[in-house]
C-alpha cells in the first residue's frame, strides 16, 4: 500500500478535507507484520488567516513543539510548500530550478505527515499526528474569542439562576 493522502480541494467555495488512498481497491492487511508507510497532506489555512504565524506556532521555541509532536506520535512532520523557507529569494531560485526534490514549493503551503509501522499503529500514529497538528492550526485569536463567548454565555446563566432563585 502507498498510503493515504488527505488533501484539501475547493468545493463551492469552501475547503473540504478528502481522503485518498493510491487505489480504492485495494485491501488492507491487518494481520501482516510487514511496515506500511502512510503519508497524509494538512493544509494550512493561511488564505484564511493571513497575519497568524502558523509556522512559528507549529515549530515552536527553536523547533521545540514540532520535535516533541515527532517523538510523541513517532511520526516525521515536515512543513512544504510555498513559504515554507525563511529565505524567499532562494525558495524562487530552486522553485524555478525544477528539481523533483523541491517540487512541493509549487504547493500551497502544508504540513506532511509520515507513519511507518505496522498497519493498525502507522494509522494510530497518522492520527494522532493530525490531532496533534488540528489543534496547532487554530489560531490563538480565534480561541481568545471563543473563550470569551462561552464566559459571557456562563456568566449570563449564572446571572438568570440567581434572579430565578430570589424570585
Amino acid at each position: 500500500m502507498d498510503g493515504l493522502k488527505v488533501e484539501s480541494v475547493d468545493g463551492d467555495g469552501e475547503q473540504q478535507s478528502i481522503i485518498r488512498t493510491s487505489s480504492s481497491t485495494e485491501l488492507i492487511e491487518v494481520n501482516s507484520t510487514k511496515p506500511v508507510r502512510l503519508e497524509a497532506k494538512v493544509r494550512i489555512p493561511v488564505k484564511e488567516h493571513p497575519k497568524f504565524n502558523f509556522i512559528g506556532k507549529l515549530l515552536g521555541p527553536r523547533g521545540n513543539s514540532l520535535k516533541r509532536m515527532q517523538e510523541e506520535t513517532k511520526t516525521r512532520i515536515s512543513i512544504l510548500g510555498k513559504g515554507s523557507m525563511r529565505d524567499k529569494q532562494k525558495e524562487e531560485a530552486l522553485r524555478n530550478e525544477g528539481n523533483p526534490k523541491f517540487s512541493h514549493l509549487n504547493d500551497e503551503l502544508h504540513i506532511h505527515i509520515e507513519a511507518y509501522a505496522q498497519v493498525v499503529e502507522a494509522y494510530q500514529r497518522l492520527a494522532t499526528a493530525l490531532a496533534e497538528v488540528q489543534y496547532h492550526l487554530v489560531p490563538v485569536s480565534f480561541i481568545i474569542f471563543i473563550t470569551i463567548i462561552l464566559n459571557i454565555i456562563e456568566r449570563s446563566l449564572l446571572e438568570s439562576d440567581s434572579e430565578i432563585q430570589k424570585e
